[in-house]
């Protein structure tokens, strides 16, 4: 099964509480083990390795409750980024299984009110 393709836009600076389901092969919401791991990563472009953005779930930023995994951008995340068009994706890992969940684009639109004016 492909990842969902799914994009984010939003002004630079803002806040995006974001927030997706997860579920086990049958359909039911995913109850997280000990060895699970969610990374939420956001890079220039899938050709790097350097991360501009990574949340884990459950040491930063990254909660798991009856199946819906939930996040927020906060502003200082994206305030010092460029606008444009980055890349990212959702990625489960239980031991020895990874898999992609989401992928996409995520967009910064412009913003009046920079960090500096605040």
């Amino acid at each position: 099964m492909e990842p969902l393709e799914y994009d984010i836009e939003f002004p630079r600076g803002d806040t995006c509480p974001i927030s997706f389901t997860l579920t086990d092969a049958n359909g039911e919401p995913l109850v997280p083990t000990a060895e699970t791991e969610i990374y939420f990563t956001v890079k220039k472009n899938f050709n790097t390795q350097t991360a501009l953005i990574q949340k884990r779930y459950s040491t930063s930023g990254i909660t798991v409750e009856n199946g819906i995994c939930s996040l927020t951008l906060t502003h200082l995340d994206t305030a010092s980024m460029s606008y444009g068009k980055y890349r990212y994706d959702v990625q489960l890992k239980d031991g020895s299984y990874v898999k992609t969940l989401i992928i996409g684009q995520l967009t910064l639109t412009n913003e009046a009110t920079f960090l500096s004016n605040e």
